[in-house]
């Protein structure tokens, strides 16, 4: 294998630049898989934070939600318990993969990793110590709070030896303490006990006035373990034991945060140290690549260019091409090649001479004949027709277009007519299209300048086009479509007016004889064109007129039979309209005057109603109570109305009948006693609540007396 072969050439180049493709590919994979690794280690780090937030997410749940769950304090169990110990064992498995991580140690991270272990066992425990004093604390009948409730009850149990707003007033402290949390209510509760026992009836025998006084006793107790306990959890989130998960979390989060801040910094690293290793390797093969190309540019390239115009120059005419040929003197096969097409060249000029002299005078004669006589029986051809169908423009447009393309050999063709029924909106309109022997059916219209045609009807020129825009149309025929070579758009003219617009596309190019013919049928288009339209035009009035007449006519009738009509609704919906209005002005003053307080809750027992009836006779601001726990508003013998096994609502619609014994709290803690009645309705696809209360009258009458005021009345509106 000779190494002045083309052939041997660029097999050899060739081999260079794969092996050194192959190598910059192989730098490349090392790099990109070396990466990788540490971006599957971010995100292992990224779902390490996300984890510990959610714990601490789920630690928040657990006091909002569980912590007031009577559900909880019985079974220990929740959603929230069971997805944070999901958490800690995915915590816990996620610091091991990272410890055992060869990554960490490289890092320099196997001590972060460790504290960060030891911080969320640390975190996990405190946790458990939360979860231990909110189970000691209790909630409603359990715990603490449980105990305490049953002391209240044993003391409410005592009516006629303690007085009964003396066991409210130590009931509302207790309760003002829960639900904000201020240590002001401990002094208070202290008070409201020696109350107690300072107001015992005289009448009782020292024996019970013992009693009681150690059940107040025995109550205060409870309420100050109960306090410690809280103080304990921590009355914010920067206190006691959520104060110090609080800040484990902040220090697990540095923690990782420092796994973050090496991670990037040593992957930037990485990422440069490739770059520029790749960077190198590739400006490396370019080089080669350029010195390979511009040597077989020379060598190779340069002799076959000019061997390539020398074969294109033929095709123009043979002139001194030879001189040309005997600058290519390589030894390979471009300069055999050259060698042998020199020899041909010298032959061919020989026979091609002798043959032009014969040939050239005669073909001129027969072109110029054959054109002439083309025009003259195209022009013949296209009177007959201009002569039939003045009285309908779209079928003598169809004939017109449908032999034109037939005899000027176009593909696909169309004629657009000057539609001025407007004479503030002129637009061109597609009277007539043909392609491939047959008839188009669209419609089109075109403004006036609108691309093409609409331009050739502005400026009345003729547009000739063989280098047509891209996607302007393609010619559909059995093999498919294809972009035509030419376009022609001719104007349809008579004395300076334009009457309409020819388009004719080919997939050859039109000769200027074949223009100038269809030129001159133009102007006689024009022509028939105006007296076609004017025949139209009086035909149409004449028959607008008479249909106008006849509508006019029938309009009139339809108006009277309309009028009469809406008379006889407008009475009726009036009628109507005064019934609906009358009845629910009855509905709205009998709730009124029944009822006194009226509470809606939804399906969970959360208020969403009150009436201003109980806003002003209780004291509170509507804010205060909507969204809350209706027990909050009301107390009264659930068992009742609720079934707690079932933890269904007993009462339907049907049970408004019923009467349910209650007292409702007002805003300083005071008790008013109501009669009751509940009940649930089913509106639409919600659930909603109702409770119906009066106060008791018997009750009210003390009341004046006691405190020598007149209770204030609402107007009894509804929900406002």
């Amino acid at each position: 294998m000779s190494i002045h072969k083309i052939k041997t050439k660029l097999i050899l180049s060739y081999s260079f630049l794969i092996l050194a493709g192959v190598v910059l590919g192989g730098i490349f994979l090392y790099f990109f898989f070396y990466i990788e690794g540490y971006y599957v280690y971010r995100k292992e780090v990224d779902n390490l934070k996300y984890l510990t937030s959610n714990a601490q997410n789920l630690q928040k749940d657990f006091l909002s939600l569980d912590a007031n769950s009577e559900n909880f304090m019985r079974t220990q169990k929740s959603k929230t318990i069971t997805a944070f110990d999901i958490n800690k064992k995915a915590i816990n498995e996620m610091l091991k993969e990272l410890e055992i991580d060869p990554i960490t140690p490289s890092l320099g991270l196997s001590e972060n990793a460790k504290r960060s272990t030891e911080l969320l066992a640390k975190y996990h425990s405190t946790f458990d110590v939360l979860k231990d004093k909110v189970l000691q604390r209790g909630y409603r009948d359990i715990g603490l709070e449980g105990k305490m409730r049953d002391v209240a009850h044993e003391l409410e149990g005592l009516k006629g030896k303690v007085r009964e707003v003396d066991i409210l007033t130590l009931r509302r402290h207790e309760k003002n303490f829960i639900i904000r949390k201020e240590l002001r209510f401990i002094d208070y509760l202290d008070k409201a006990c020696e109350d107690i026992v300072q107001n015992l009836n005289d009448s009782l025998s020292k024996s019970a006035k013992t009693e009681i006084a150690s059940a107040v006793e025995s109550y205060r107790v409870m309420f100050k373990q109960m306090v410690a306990i809280e103080k304990e959890i921590g009355f914010t989130q920067e206190a006691g034991i959520r104060g110090q998960l609080t800040n484990i979390v902040k220090k697990i989060n540095d923690e990782v945060e420092a796994f973050d801040v090496i991670l990037t910094l040593h992957t930037d690293q990485i990422k440069n140290q490739a770059w520029l290793i790749i960077i190198s390797a590739t400006l490396i093969m370019l080089i080669t690549a350029s010195v390979f190309a511009v040597y077989f540019a020379n060598s190779v390239s340069k002799p076959i260019e000019l061997l390539d115009r020398i074969t294109q120059s033929v095709v123009k005419g043979l002139r001194n091409q030879e001189q040309f040929l005997e600058r290519i003197t390589s030894d390979d096969e471009v300069g055999n090649l050259a060698k042998n097409f020199k020899v041909m060249l010298s032959k061919l000029k020989s026979s091609i001479a002798e043959a032009e002299n014969k040939n050239i005078q005669l073909e001129d004669f027969a072109r110029e004949e054959a054109k002439r006589s083309w025009s003259s029986t195209g022009l013949s051809t296209f009177a007959d027709i201009l002569r039939n169908n003045h009285e309908n423009v779209e079928k003598q447009a169809f004939e017109i277009i449908a032999t034109l393309v037939r005899y000027t050999e176009s593909n696909q063709g169309g004629i657009f007519i000057v539609n001025d029924e407007d004479e503030n909106h002129k637009f061109l309109e597609l009277k007539g299209s043909y392609a491939y022997e047959r008839q188009k059916f669209l419609n089109k219209t075109i403004e006036y300048g609108e691309g093409l045609v609409g331009s050739v009807w502005r400026e009345q020129d003729t547009r000739f086009i063989t280098d047509i825009p891209l996607n302007y149309a393609n010619i559909t025929s059995g093999l498919g479509q294809a972009t035509p070579k030419s376009l022609l758009i001719i104007p349809i003219k008579n004395d300076n007016k334009v009457e309409g617009v020819l388009e004719l596309m080919s997939f050859k190019v039109y000769q200027p004889f074949e223009i100038d013919f269809i030129e001159s049928l133009s102007r006689r288009i024009a022509t028939t064109i105006a007296a076609v339209k004017s025949n139209e035009k009086n035909a149409q009035l004449l028959s607008a007129s008479k249909d106008f007449a006849d509508k006019l006519k029938i309009k009139e009738e339809e108006l009277k039979k309309q009028l009469h009509n809406y008379e006889n609704w407008v009475q009726q919906f009036e009628a109507k309209l005064n019934a609906v209005a009358d009845e629910a002005h009855v509905y709205q003053t009998i709730i009124n005057k029944v009822y006194e307080g009226i509470i809606l809750t939804n399906e969970k027992f959360i208020v969403t109603k009150v009436n201003n009836h109980v806003l002003k006779r209780f004291g509170y601001k509507r804010q205060e109570l909507e969204g809350q726990s209706v027990d909050i508003l009301i107390e009264t013998d659930y068992a009742n109305i609720i079934d707690l096994r079932e933890k269904t609502f007993k009462l339907s619609y049907k049970s408004f009948t019923q009467n349910v014994t209650g007292k409702v709290i007002d805003n300083v803690g005071g008790i008013c006693p109501v009669q009751m009645m509940s009940g649930k309705l089913e509106i639409e696809d919600r659930i909603v609540y109702v409770f119906l209360f009066n106060e008791d009258s018997s009750y009210k009458n003390i009341e004046d007396t006691n405190n020598e005021r007149e209770p204030k009345r609402d107007d009894f509106s509804m929900f406002q």
